[in-house]
């Protein structure tokens, strides 16, 4: 494969970023940061990243929990940040932003279309478009009016609600449930529907879910198994009718979706998904895992790789941005090349800690170093309140006051504009 080198010396390699959320965020500042200066630098190359996405304010969703209930504790302003104040330490000529949906992309003229009519050409395409939910409440993907509109009605209903419903009985349903006891235990009616056998299924350690149960259940919250919604419509009254899967219907006043999630890739070829329609990706270099597609890539819970665990997009990042940087200078790994011997991390907890240090290699060589290990033991933290929650790192259940410390005071929140302007 040769290099990407422009025929003209001013030529411009347009890197095409389409998400700007926890990876389409992070890939434009290491590119801006990292990559493109040493290449630059070296090739007399000018590169340029486009980000398109139909919110122009990055949203920490991780403390969607808390804003939903207790927007006083964690209000929306903390938690949407302007993405341009991020990006105003770049020259102009290297950075764009385009506030859109990306509508198709067409591989041949590599080209990518957008709601406002744009026609956006890309030399590399990195996908980082994530998911969307039922309810805008938990993403910025169905744009910031639907979030704004759906956060104030449930500031509204909530306070005067006698009955309240979450259905999803996985970190978010449970931590949702978590804020509602630990601010209306006792004085409403809360119940959690897990849609399982129990709460947290995906976790291998089952002790965790039935900790998070017993907690939830000291904050006058009930919980049930075995029983999922199928569907639900406003009633004349301003209240939710809610369909169950036991052929039953529970009226409340308010019910919160908290169900799960589906890839956000209606704009993607068809060739490029796979059957679940999320993004077919090499999960060790983050490369399109399509025969003869070259610079594209993908990152974050959109991809086939990924378990929808931030993790999975934090710690791959190295790797994407590493195959990025080869496939510029025109090098690559061979095929038979293994992780073991490219791929000086030592193993355990050593490489969770030092994973997201910055490392591509030197300008020019093909020599690989970084590669994605997903991490195959469970690593979650979920919080039951401000005061308490559970979780699990590597296969071994935490005490819940390393809960508190990590993610039950405030969600995280602090990290919010470091991740928004490159220095997380």
């Amino acid at each position: 494969m040769g290099s990407l080198d422009m025929s003209s010396a001013n030529a411009v390699h347009q890197v095409v970023i389409i998400g700007a959320s926890y990876g389409g965020i992070p890939v434009a500042h290491g590119l801006l940061k990292d990559v493109f200066p040493a290449l630059s630098a070296a090739r007399k190359q000018k590169y340029k990243v486009v980000l398109i996405a139909p919110n122009d304010h990055f949203y920490w969703k991780i403390g969607a929990p808390r804003l939903i209930v207790n927007p006083a504790a964690l209000p929306l302003e903390k938690l949407l940040l302007p993405i341009a104040d991020g990006f105003k330490q770049y020259p102009r000529d290297q950075y764009e932003f385009i506030y859109a949906y990306a509508t198709s992309i067409d591989p041949d003229k590599k080209t990518v279309s957008t709601s406002t009519d744009e026609s956006v050409h890309y030399d590399s395409l990195v996908i980082a478009s994530g998911t969307t939910f039922a309810t805008p409440v938990w993403s910025t993907s169905n744009g910031l009016d639907a979030l704004r509109a759906d956060l104030a009605e449930l500031h509204e209903k909530l306070p005067a609600a006698e009955s309240i419903l979450v259905g999803g009985g996985g970190a978010v349903g449970t931590e949702t449930t978590g804020e509602l006891g630990e601010t209306f235990g006792g004085k409403k009616e809360l119940t959690l529907l897990s849609g399982s056998t129990q709460l947290l299924p995906r976790l291998s350690n089952k002790k965790v879910g039935k900790d998070a149960e017993a907690r939830l259940t000291k904050l006058e919250v009930k919980v049930i198994h075995g029983v999922r919604v199928t569907s639900y419509s406003k009633t004349a009254e301003n209240k939710t009718a809610v369909k169950l899967s036991d052929g039953t219907e529970k009226i409340v006043n308010v019910y919160i979706d908290a169900t799960g999630d589906r890839p956000n890739s209606k704009f993607v070829p068809e060739a490029w998904l796979d059957p679940r329609g999320f993004v077919k990706t090499d999960g060790r270099t983050l490369r399109l895992d399509v025969p003869d597609v070259q610079h594209v890539y993908c990152i974050g819970s959109v991809g086939s790789y990924s378990t929808g665990n931030v993790f999975d997009t934090k710690f791959a990042m190295k790797a994407l941005l590493e195959s990025i940087r080869l496939d510029l200078i025109g090098k690559r790994e061979t095929s038979s090349s293994s992780i073991a011997s490219l791929d000086p991390t030592p193993p355990g907890w050593i490489a969770w800690l030092t994973s997201w240090v910055p490392f591509y290699g030197s300008t020019e060589t093909g020599t690989r170093k970084v590669f994605y290990k997903k991490f195959e033991s469970d690593v979650q933290l979920i919080p039951i309140g401000p005061k308490q929650g559970v979780g699990v790192a590597f296969g071994w259940k935490m005490p819940s006051f390393a809960v508190v410390m990590a993610k039950s005071k405030d969600y995280m929140v602090s990290n919010a504009p470091k991740l928004v302007d490159g220095t997380e």
